[in-house]
């Protein structure tokens, strides 16, 4: 691909995809001990959750070659990857919800999209003070939205473990449109794909995985 890393294509895509993950998976556990204990720094934090997942998605699934060359050169400027309304309604629509994108929708209170108060609060824009001031607890679903992180997590695994057997992306969302809001069968299948690639070998490959 470049001086940095010589692979194939779909192997390059994988490296991409393995960093995404694991950083996805970091931020998920800091969310997890963040929970009821600083309500402000789990919003902040939960926004970066999103941006790693969504775009780490869009590199395992939907990044031409030509993006893929690119990754290693990509500034915060250019992040090579679409805005992230645009890849969550990707993900929507692989998943049988409709093109659309869930992070726009209005936030109870504020009449504002929900990522537009996460990208507030991050930024310290006016609004977000008067958020804090409110009470987040009163505008934000803080069960609801942990419980989305982990389901998002681990239709993320899946997709990557699944990706990494060989299995054919249609087929991976096949299975995910009828489970996706269930996390019980969310996390059951994610860990029955993580079993079939440890019994797979295919861990020896230098990308650097770290399995549940």
């Amino acid at each position: 691909m470049n001086g940095i890393v010589q692979l194939e294509s779909d192997q390059y895509r994988l490296l991409v995809g393995v960093r995404y993950l694991n950083a996805s998976e970091a931020i998920c556990k800091g969310l997890q001990r963040q929970l009821g204990v600083n309500d402000f720094h789990f919003l902040i934090t939960l926004r970066s959750f999103i941006e790693y997942t969504r775009r780490g998605i869009w590199f395992l699934v939907w990044a031409n070659e030509g993006t893929l060359k690119k990754a290693e050169e990509l500034t915060f400027q250019r992040p090579g990857s679409p805005s992230l309304q645009t890849m969550d309604a990707l993900i929507n629509e692989a998943l049988g919800k409709g093109k659309t994108s869930t992070l726009m929708n209005k936030t109870p209170g504020i009449n504002e999209p929900f990522l537009n108060c996460l990208h507030a609060l991050t930024h310290g824009n006016p609004i977000s003070v008067r958020m804090i001031a409110f009470g987040l607890d009163k505008i934000f679903d803080f069960g609801g939205m942990m419980a989305k992180v982990e389901i998002e997590l681990g239709i993320f695994r899946i997709i990557f473990y699944r990706r990494m057997l060989g299995d054919d992306i249609n087929s991976i969302w096949t299975i995910l449109a009828s489970i996706h809001d269930r996390p019980d069968e969310v996390r059951t299948i994610a860990l029955i794909a993580a079993d079939l690639l440890k019994k797979s070998g295919k861990l020896a490959s230098p990308l650097g995985l770290q399995l549940p």
